[in-house]
C-alpha cells in the first residue's frame, strides 16, 4: 500500500514539472514569435523609401510662357556738321561750340593762329580745344587737324569723320542736346540730325516654348529645392530616377500687376505612386 502511495507521489512530481517545461516552451515560442514579427514589420518599413532620388521613376512636363520686349527705337544721337575754310579765311581766336546731352561735358574749339596775339575766349563751364594753325594751310588740312584734337580731348563723348573740308561729329550718347553754334564769320555748323531723348516705345510679347529656362523640383514637404534642370529647344523638361511620393515643380514668373517687383514662383504638384511610372506634370506658363 506505501509502494503504491510512493509511486502516485512520484508520477504526480513528473507531470508538475512537465507542465511547467511545456508552459516554458509556450511562452518561449510566443516570445520568439513577437520578435520576429517586430523584425518584419522594421525591415518591410526600412524598405519603404521616401522621395527623393533612388527610384525607377521620372517626371517630365513642359514649360511656356509671353516673352516681353520693350522697345525704346525713337532715341537719336546728334550729329553736327561742321564746315571749314582755307587757313586766310579763319580769324585768330574764333570758335564754335559742341555741346553733349545734359549733364555731360561742354566744349570750345577755339583756332590759335601760330603768330596770332588772340588770347583764349576761356568760356565759363566750358573745356577749350585749340587748333593752332596758319594762313597757308588749305580747309582739308585744318578739318583733319580739327577732328584729331576733339578725339584726343573728348573721345569719350564724340566720334568723328573726316570728307575733305566738312567734319562731322556724332555725339556717342543719345538724346536731346543744345544745338552747336559758331562764332566765326566763315566756319559753317549745321546740325545734320537733331538728338532725342530715351522714351518708352511700344510693347510687344511673343508666347511659345520657353527655352534653357531653370525648372526646380521639391522632395515631399522639404521647403528648399532639391535639383534643378533646364528645359530644351521646346520648352521640355524631366526629373528621373525618384522614389515614389509627392513632389512639387516649379519655375520664376514676373508678376505682371507688379513688374518692378522681383519674380514669384509658378508650381504644380505631382504624385508618384508607381515603380517605373513615368508622370506627366501640368504645363507650367510664366511670364519674362
Amino acid at each position: 500500500m506505501k509502494k503504491n502511495k510512493i509511486l502516485k507521489c512520484y508520477l504526480s512530481k513528473i507531470r508538475s514539472k512537465s507542465t511547467r517545461i511545456i508552459s516554458c516552451k509556450n511562452v518561449s515560442f510566443k516570445l520568439k514569435s513577437l520578435i520576429l514579427s517586430g523584425l518584419v514589420f522594421v525591415t518591410l518599413n526600412s524598405c519603404q523609401k521616401a522621395e527623393g532620388p533612388g527610384g525607377s521613376s521620372a517626371i517630365t512636363g513642359n514649360l511656356s510662357g509671353r516673352t516681353y520686349v520693350y522697345e525704346n527705337n525713337n532715341e537719336e544721337q546728334e550729329v553736327t556738321s561742321i564746315t571749314i575754310p582755307n587757313g586766310n579765311n579763319i580769324e585768330d581766336g574764333e570758335y564754335f561750340l559742341l555741346n553733349t546731352p545734359e549733364g555731360g561735358t561742354l566744349y570750345y574749339i577755339w583756332f590759335k593762329w601760330d603768330n596770332g596775339l588772340a588770347p583764349e575766349p576761356n568760356l565759363s563751364g566750358r573745356v577749350g580745344i585749340q587748333i593752332t594753325y596758319n594762313f597757308n594751310q588749305s580747309n582739308t588740312t585744318i578739318a583733319q587737324n580739327i577732328a584729331d584734337e576733339i578725339l584726343y580731348v573728348a573721345n569719350e563723348n564724340y566720334e568723328l569723320s573726316v570728307n575733305n573740308d566738312i567734319v562731322t561729329v556724332t555725339n556717342i550718347e543719345s538724346g536731346e542736346v543744345t544745338d552747336s553754334e559758331e562764332f566765326s564769320q566763315n566756319i559753317t555748323v549745321d546740325i545734320s540730325n537733331q538728338g532725342k531723348n530715351n522714351s518708352a516705345g511700344e510693347t510687344t510679347f511673343v508666347e511659345g516654348p520657353i527655352v534653357d529656362e531653370r525648372v526646380y523640383l521639391i522632395y515631399g514637404n522639404e521647403t528648399f529645392y532639391s535639383e534643378d534642370t533646364r528645359t530644351d529647344m521646346n520648352g521640355n523638361y524631366q526629373f528621373r530616377d525618384l522614389n515614389r511620393g509627392n513632389y512639387t515643380v516649379f519655375a520664376y514668373t514676373w508678376d505682371t500687376l507688379n513688374p518692378e517687383n522681383t519674380p514669384i514662383v509658378k508650381s504644380v504638384k505631382i504624385t508618384i505612386a508607381e515603380k517605373r511610372e513615368v508622370v506627366q506634370a501640368p504645363n507650367l506658363f510664366i511670364y519674362q
